[in-house]
């Protein structure tokens, strides 16, 4: 049986404000990574393949024999900076939350928006290089994830775990009445709320 006190078990007020601020920063530091690079072989030679690299607001084309070539793109990284604003937002209150000791809706609410924004962000910039894999008019295209990607999934992850500690903050955080031991300690009024009178045995 845990006998740990409630206050012992909570979690760090400043974990989650934390959490949100990595994912800040992994997302923002992500749109500075290409996401995805694919390429096809050009006639027989080995030296022969065109690369295409994926980035949040450019594709990067390189041919054989030629320079690389740069081309503007659907702007993914448009949607990562709306999140960015959202996380930011989400760092702020939190931080505030953290510093007055009272919980805040709008902290938890803004943490959750901000981290379900960022996975559907993410979520569309991974349909964008996975649509390679089913494209049945170029059997040959190779299409491998980059260190952009990546940071982005780090960066999901961190939200998500930011969302679930900021839930689980603001029930740590409810008026004590919500501990039964703490409600019933100073009343006699029983759990089922109803007060039961014991009548004296009736003489016969």
């Amino acid at each position: 049986m845990d006998v740990t006190p409630p206050a012992a078990r909570r979690t760090p007020v400043f974990l989650t404000p934390a959490l949100v601020t990595v994912a800040l920063a992994l997302t923002v530091f992500g749109t500075f990574l290409p996401f995805f690079t694919t390429e096809q072989p050009l006639g027989l030679e080995p030296s022969g393949v065109a690369r295409t690299i994926q980035r949040a607001w450019r594709i990067d084309f390189s041919f054989p024999g030629q320079g690389e070539l740069s081309s503007p793109s659907v702007p993914l990284g448009f949607p990562l900076l709306l999140a960015s604003a959202i996380l930011l937002a989400a760092a702020v209150l939190g931080t505030r939350q953290a510093v007055t000791g009272r919980p805040s809706a709008a902290a938890r609410r803004t943490t959750l928006a901000g981290a379900a924004f960022l996975a559907g962000a993410v979520c569309t910039i991974g349909m964008q290089g996975a649509r390679n894999l089913f494209y049945d008019g170029a059997p040959q295209l190779q299409t491998t994830a980059m260190a952009g990607m990546w940071v982005l999934v780090a960066a999901v992850l961190a939200a998500a775990a930011a969302t679930a500690l900021s839930h689980r903050r603001f029930a740590e955080g409810r008026p004590e009445w919500a501990d039964p031991a703490v409600a019933f300690a100073d009343t006699t009024t029983p759990p089922s709320g109803v007060v039961i009178t014991v009548l004296p045995p009736e003489d016969d």
